[in-house]
């Protein structure tokens, strides 16, 4: 086996390690002392100079934190394509209401088979829009009493809801609706005849 070892007049790597160990030490008695001296003032200098650096961190790493299906604030103007998943069965040739899904040109549609119908981009909903401009759970479209209703899920700073053009929280639906959900367009049909 053989071990290297440096002369001391050799290398100067002895002086650099002597030097950083005297100045850590040196920064801890520093700190030590100053502490005993006046604890709340080195824990303020502590304070104020790490809660920027840990802030910065934080800041920086928000985008990588962040999932990819976070809702956020509906900007106008973005073209999005207009792509829904529907989760349940599609009509069939009963009496059941449904919802008229308009994706790419084609029509699909999706029967309201319970007594709720849940609208959003969560993959648990009845009908998904993946989509930024759509919260993870934007709308249901539910029976009261005889008549349907929709209603907006996601509160008074959302983006929206739209029936027949009008913006609102709640409407009542009636057959032929159309309902707007960020680049959504749906239409409410009531199933009769």
């Amino acid at each position: 086996m053989a071990v290297l070892t440096f002369p001391a007049h050799a290398s100067g790597a002895e002086t650099v390690i002597d030097t950083s160990l005297r100045f850590a030490r040196g920064a801890g008695n520093l700190f030590s002392d100053g502490y005993h001296a006046a604890p709340a003032l080195m824990l303020g200098v502590v304070l104020a100079t790490v809660l920027p650096l840990l802030t910065m961190v934080m800041k920086i790493s928000e985008p990588l934190r962040r999932s990819p299906d976070a809702t956020l604030r509906y900007r106008p103007g973005r073209s999005e394509r207009f792509e829904a998943e529907i989760a349940n069965a599609l009509v069939s040739r009963h009496r059941l209401p449904f919802v008229e899904i308009e994706s790419k040109g084609a029509k699909m549609q999706c029967a309201i088979p319970r007594d709720m119908l849940r609208i959003g981009r969560e993959h648990d909903n009845d009908i998904r829009i993946p989509s930024r401009s759509v919260h993870r759970y934007h709308a249901a479209i539910h029976r009261d009493s005889d008549d349907w209703r929709i209603t907006d899920l996601t509160g008074v700073e959302s983006n929206g809801l739209i029936v027949n053009g009008r913006r609102c929280c709640e409407a009542r639906l009636n057959d032929g609706d159309l309902i707007e959900l960020g680049p959504g367009k749906l239409r409410f049909r009531a199933g009769l005849g």
